[in-house]
């Protein structure tokens, strides 16, 4: 606005508070406390390195619907297509676990695992079409969330205190039938030990046994216990590499022999023995191993086994090296020993040689995990801090993110240590959202790592699926958004990022809705609504939702407490490069507290805001006294980009009277 040359002595000179960049929210402050650069309210929107903030890209619904049968299946479609969708009334209408799967015969190609019901169902990241659909084993359903992983070239499906159910990958099509199997169930048997007459040849360090119908499997390491007369090193391990139905190979430093006997087979087990998977909840896989909590035992007949509740919930036990089907329950057993009001939420690998260990109220490490478990040990970090939900636990670089009761938290390796009572969590800025996450199910919560940014969704407020999405921006160091899709029926039960070819996505998959993409833009004006499915109860339904996205700024004080005379404004706006903008603005005034509509972008500039265009629009506030003041921007139309706020105010000096 105007400058006068020169003031008198009477007159009220002008001054200027804004912000010409906008980095993080801070809801822990009061607004009046808040740094340059600090916002009070982001919903919905994105801060970018340039200091700009824009409303959040659209979320974009790819699959939604999942039929029973071959044949059943309905590709993506939403609200505007000329063809009505195909109603399918025996869809299958939750979904109940989800995980990347990459095929180690394709390069460049993934997949996104649906675990339903009856069956799980592979959705190609590159054009969303159905890859191929696996049934479970006859008579076994899912009707629960469970997990799903890809580890040792399987498809893994946990079930708590359940047989779980693998997946070899063959038969990779959406027209030839395939099943899961269960993973080896019931009492163990000790490995078969091989010693016939004759059985062993050398040539050129390459060992081959002749046994009859064996069953030794390519990867299973073998222990030679009698050498014979041949140069084995006795009570030595050997990596099978080859077999076939009567001969199996590995190598050795051995001299060339033919016709020799050796006593070889599996490693047997000592004490308690060796047990089958042991019908865990979760695993990780780390070091070739998978990693579970042993909360059951099992016993009984291979395909009907006794599963009995072991009523520990803070041991771990591993698997032999890459064999799922085999737990040494002397060597490969580790108890926590963090109290027995403690259980194991999750695991985080750190190093090759260190696993972390969350459980509720404390966190362990297990050192020397790298081979032989033999001299791997427990330590205990902290009983002052725990973690809340298993798969909000995140390694980002050098660093490890998670949800506790006190919040989030970003710790080094190191750092660990310093969670003994003294370390701040990284959510303090977020405080008043942090507690309105449901903790009657936070457990749920779910995070991953795309793009810079740390996501989070939390069950917000009374419900009970993860509603919202907290964001966190790494270049920036700051939280970023809380982002809300405005209907009950929306929820997020996992994160899956796919990074085949050139394009890397961040997918949500809900319960009932499929799989949507985030953050990414649509055609036209289309990444400026949400475009999600919300039921799939008989049909599928998309919903075109707008996004109701708000930037309130800090308060502008102009460092003093004096009352001032709050007069004009100047916002910086920008269009997005595909649709033209719109957005309505107010300030808010505190002490004497008042609010003032200034209508809209498009009232004060005369027109929408063309696409790809950036204009400084100037109004006047009406000359509103208070303390402070802060500035409200609720884009309305298209994805206006904020660039600079700037309040010109006079100082009021004569009033002696209070104000509220």
């Amino acid at each position: 606005m105007p400058r006068y040359a020169s003031f008198g002595r009477l007159d009220s000179q002008l001054i200027d508070d804004g912000d010409t960049a906008f980095a993080s929210l801070n809801q822990r402050l009061r607004p009046d406390q808040l740094k340059a650069g600090e916002v009070a309210v982001s919903q919905n929107g994105r801060m970018d390195v340039d200091g700009s903030w824009q409303t959040r890209k659209g979320y974009r619904n790819v699959f939604a619907n999942i039929g029973v049968g071959a044949g059943a299946l309905v590709l993506p479609f939403t609200l505007n297509d000329a063809s009505p969708p195909t109603i399918n009334d025996l869809a299958v209408v939750a979904i109940y676990g989800t995980c990347l799967y990459s095929d180690q015969s394709a390069a460049n190609t993934e997949y996104i695992v649906l675990a339903t019901a009856t069956k799980a169902i592979l959705v190609k990241t590159s054009d969303t079409s159905v890859s191929c659909t696996i049934t479970y084993p006859a008579t076994h359903t899912i009707d629960s969330t469970c997990e799903v992983i890809q580890s040792f070239n399987y498809l893994f499906i946990f079930r708590d205190g359940k047989v779980a159910f693998q997946w070899d990958g063959t038969a990779l099509s959406p027209t030839v039938p395939t099943v899961f199997t269960l993973v080896s169930n019931g009492g163990y048997t000790q490995p078969l030990v091989y010693d016939t007459a004759g059985n062993t040849a050398i040539v050129n360090g390459v060992v081959t046994v002749t046994e009859t119908a064996h069953a030794i499997l390519v990867g299973d390491l073998v222990m030679v216990s009698d050498s014979g007369d041949t140069g084995l090193n006795p009570l030595t391990e050997y990596r099978v590499y080859a077999k076939t139905a009567n001969t199996f190979l590995f190598k050795a430093d051995a001299s060339d022999i033919a016709g020799a006997r050796i006593t070889v087979g599996k490693r047997q087990s000592i004490g308690l023995g060796f047990t089958h998977m042991p019908a865990p909840p979760w695993a990780t896989y780390h070091q070739r191993r998978l990693w579970m909590p042993f909360n059951y035992s099992m016993t009984g007949t291979s395909g009907s086994p006794t599963i009995t509740s072991r009523n520990v919930s803070d041991e771990l036990i591993a698997s032999d090296i890459l064999d799922q089907n085999t737990y040494d329950q002397i060597k490969n057993q580790f108890k926590m020993a963090s109290g027995s009001s403690d259980y194991i939420v999750g695991l985080q690998a750190f190093a090759e040689d260190v696993l972390v260990v969350f459980a509720r109220n404390s966190i362990h490490l297990i050192r020397g995990v790298g081979g032989d478990l033999d001299n791997a040990s427990v330590q205990e970090v902290t009983r002052e801090v725990g973690a809340v939900a298993r798969k909000s636990i995140m390694q980002i670089g050098n660093q490890i993110l998670f949800l506790s009761d006190n919040g989030v938290y970003s710790v080094g390796f190191e750092n660990l240590y310093n969670l003994r009572g003294a370390s701040v969590p990284m959510s303090e800025p977020i405080n008043p959202i942090m507690g309105r996450i449901n903790k009657t199910y936070a457990a749920n919560s779910v995070g991953v790592y795309h793009d810079n940014r740390y996501y989070l969704a939390v069950p917000l407020d009374s419900s009970t699926v993860n509603n919202a999405i907290i964001v966190f921006n790494l270049l920036n160091n700051g939280w970023e958004s809380l982002d809300i899709i405005n209907n009950s029926q929306w929820n997020i039960i996992g994160f899956v990022r796919s990074g085949a070819g050139t394009v890397n996505r961040l997918h949500t998959v809900s319960k009932e809705g499929g799989i949507h993409v985030i953050d990414e833009a649509g055609v036209n004006s289309g990444d400026s609504y949400d475009n999600v499915c919300l039921n799939m109860s008989s049909a599928p339904v998309i919903s075109q939702l707008d996004i109701d996205s708000i930037l309130t700024t800090r308060q502008y004080t102009y460092s003093t407490m004096d009352r001032k005379r709050f007069n004009s404004y100047e916002l910086h706006v920008e269009s997005s490069v595909n649709a033209e903008s719109d957005a309505d603005i107010s300030v808010e005034v505190e002490n004497p507290d008042s609010s003032v509509t200034l209508g809209s972008v498009f009232s004060v500039y005369g027109k929408y805001v063309a696409s790809n265009e950036d204009v400084s629009i100037r109004g006047r506030i009406g000359n509103k006294t208070g303390y402070g003041v802060q500035f409200t921007v609720a884009p309305t139309l298209g994805r206006p980009k904020i660039r600079a706020v700037k309040i010109t105010a006079a100082l009021q000096n004569g009033s002696t009277s209070s104000a509220e």
